[in-house]
């Protein structure tokens, strides 16, 4: 009798590893992958700027077709944007920002899924007034400028398969008070043209 009793307690310790044992591959095989969101567009833009974010695994593998939700405060903690975003193929997304100038705090979230855990990181964002370039026209008077008091520029009227010819008379013409400038003769090979 007591070996029995003793055989009973066995069974009943075996059995009770095994569930424990069952239910840790269970967990472990249910197991959510960690993610990682990251703010991968610049802390300071102008205005009708860009808000750009990627999302992976902690191996660096996208994670794509993806919600991600976009919060952005200013600087009073009034949220002026509240957006959802979807990642792509390569598990970035991006928002157009129609922001003023100002400092704001975006947060980034992502709920996740069966297969990952959700994320979120926040940043601090500096919008600054756009630059609007002008241009001004100005008419300038060119009938002062006296193209006669600089001398004459000379002319290459050699062969331009001699090369020896060509570099002398460049040599000469940059040493001179009205040298060519702005291009340069090219001499690839022997039975090439200088191209001008």
């Amino acid at each position: 009798m007591e070996n029995k009793n003793i055989i009973i307690i066995l069974v009943a310790i075996i059995v009770v590893l095994a569930v424990v044992a069952g239910a840790m591959f269970l967990q472990s095989f249910n197991a959510k992958e960690p993610t990682k969101i990251k703010i991968t567009s610049d802390k300071e833009q102008y205005e009708g700027g860009k808000l750009k974010i990627q999302l992976t695994d902690l191996n660096k593998t996208a994670i794509s077709k993806q919600k991600v939700n976009i919060t952005i405060k200013n600087k009073k903690g009034k949220v002026v944007v509240n957006e959802t975003v979807k990642t792509n193929s390569k598990g970035k997304a991006k928002l157009d920002l129609d922001l003023k100038k100002g400092k704001y705090k975006v947060n980034v979230t992502y709920g996740g899924n069966e297969n990952y855990t959700g994320n979120s990181t926040t940043q601090k964002l500096k919008i600054k007034e756009e630059v609007k370039e002008t241009v001004s026209e100005q008419n300038y008077d060119t009938s002062d400028y006296d193209q006669s008091s600089k001398p004459p520029r000379t002319e290459y009227t050699g062969d331009p398969n001699d090369r020896e010819a060509y570099t002398e008379w460049r040599k000469q013409d940059l040493q001179s008070e009205n040298p060519h400038r702005g291009y340069s003769l090219a001499l690839d090979g022997p039975e090439k043209s200088p191209v001008m």
